[in-house]
């Protein structure tokens, strides 16, 4: 996923990007609020992780001013040393979508930012969506392809969806684990490769067809459209 860190001390913003990038995901950091908000509408982030007390606007003015856009839909997650009960359920009922008290461990934050991007995702395709020749319908739990039916399983249909969802993005097999079968994602990443390499081949996810599910080694899974004139393959 691709994770805003807006987090001005330099020491909890290393230890950020180090757990975020050993879960296989893409980190910008922002060391003050402002050019956070100047770049925030363009960059297309999952999540956003969202310090309180910052340079030039602290994190209650940048949470203010995101939700009144109406185009913004990312989750925002407070990691802050703010603990007070009130100040936690002051930013709730204004719209983060969780709040974490420093100090934070690794398992806690990982499990919450797959927790918040689920649920956004969700509430993005209940009604279901089309990419090109595929349709993916929740309701029915049915994808089609040039309106045909695919047979999928159920763990198949989710993956379906979560790798359509995020197109263009690598996702660990570790976050792939927790989204699709929700357990802890140290049990078994071969159960991932296993149920990936199945819906490459029943939805023809190959270069020839104008697609690619790429393994990325030691780090997950990218599924991407691409010109089927494109050389290249896809591997895992």
């Amino acid at each position: 996923m691709h994770i805003a860190l807006v987090e001005d001390d330099p020491a909890m913003l290393e230890l950020l990007v180090l757990w975020l990038e050993e879960a296989g995901h893409d980190c910008v950091c922002y060391r003050e609020g402002q050019e956070f908000i100047r770049q925030a509408s363009h960059k297309n982030f999952d999540v956003v992780l969202l310090d309180w007390l910052l340079p030039n606007l602290s994190g209650e003015q940048i949470l203010s001013r995101l939700k009144h856009q109406a185009e913004w839909d990312t989750p925002i997650v407070f990691v802050t040393a703010r603990d007070s009960e009130e100040d936690m359920v002051r930013m709730l009922n204004q719209g983060a979508d969780d709040y974490l008290v420093k100090p934070i461990h690794q398992p806690v934050l990982m499990a919450r930012i797959n927790a918040v991007t689920r649920r956004s995702h969700k509430a993005a395709t209940e009604g279901g969506f089309t990419l090109n020749e595929f349709r993916v319908d929740p309701e029915s739990r049915l994808v089609t392809r040039h309106e045909e039916p695919i047979k999928l399983t159920d763990k198949e249909f989710k993956l379906v969806t979560l790798m359509f969802q995020n197109m263009g993005r690598l996702l660990s097999r570790d976050y792939i684990l927790s989204s699709v079968w929700g357990y802890d994602a140290s049990l078994n990443t071969r159960t991932v490769d296993t149920h990936v390499s199945r819906i490459r081949k029943k939805l023809e996810l190959f270069p020839e067809q104008g697609w690619r599910l790429s393994s990325i080694y030691h780090q997950g899974y990218r599924l991407e459209q691409i010109s089927a004139e494109e050389p290249g393959s896809a591997t895992g």
